[in-house]
């Protein structure tokens, strides 16, 4: 009992590891497909330093109030009386999600941070422009590139979140939305805290709503 119990507890730390090195390795390997085949995926993230802090400050700023249409949207899907929906909401009292749930608001917003970084880096700051650049490097895409680049990208990165064919469906919605706010403000960070305080809020939420029963409970 002690033994399972332990296995338990050991749980959502290893799901929090796997979900940092899992992220971040994506961006890792964004910069390393920009190093190989180009562009470079930072190449529309502002320089660090004193002169950039407020275009830096701004676009985190714009990106975060980027992430409240996202969440209205979803709060508005969550409401539907739908199956495919009565689905995803299922999912947070199961396996994997569960235990992903369990874990402190700490290790939640530093999941968000690495989901934020690493799969803009990959989709957005690599994929995206990659696509658009098939045709050739040394010529500028055309609108009609960049669109088809936007969709692809964003199919892609549907793909890559097979929780559920609905889920696939808004996450490639979402990456539409993030791929826009790239080619509309040519800054990635926009974008990465778009989706990062999309995800923090989204994570901590069940966190907050499954809290309540248990004070209630222990009081």
């Amino acid at each position: 009992m002690d033994e399972h119990e332990e296995t338990l507890d050991q749980s959502p730390n290893d799901l929090f590891l796997t979900a940092v090195v899992f992220e971040s390795a994506l961006g890792l390997l964004a910069l390393f497909l920009g190093w190989t085949l180009g562009p470079d995926p930072r190449a529309m993230i502002p320089e660090a330093g004193i002169d950039n802090l407020r275009s830096i400050a701004s676009a985190l700023a714009y990106g975060c109030a980027a992430a409240v249409p996202m969440l209205i949207m979803i709060a508005i899907i969550r409401r539907l009386p739908w199956e495919p929906v009565r689905e995803l909401e299922r999912l947070s009292d199961e396996g994997v999600i569960r235990s992903l749930l369990s874990l402190g608001r700490a290790e939640l917003i530093v999941i968000s941070l690495c989901a934020g970084v690493g799969e803009e880096l990959l989709f957005r700051g690599w994929l995206l422009p990659w696509l658009a650049h098939v045709g050739g490097a040394d010529v500028a895409p055309s609108s009609v590139e960049w669109g088809a680049a936007l969709i692809g990208s964003s199919i892609a990165f549907g793909m890559v979140h097979p929780i559920t064919r609905l889920y696939v469906v808004l996450a490639a919605a979402m990456g539409l939305y993030f791929g826009a706010l790239l080619l509309w403000t040519d800054n990635l960070l926009v974008p990465i805290a778009a989706h990062a305080a999309y995800d923090a809020v989204q994570l901590l939420s069940p966190g907050f709503k499954r809290s309540d029963p248990d004070d209630a409970s222990e009081a």
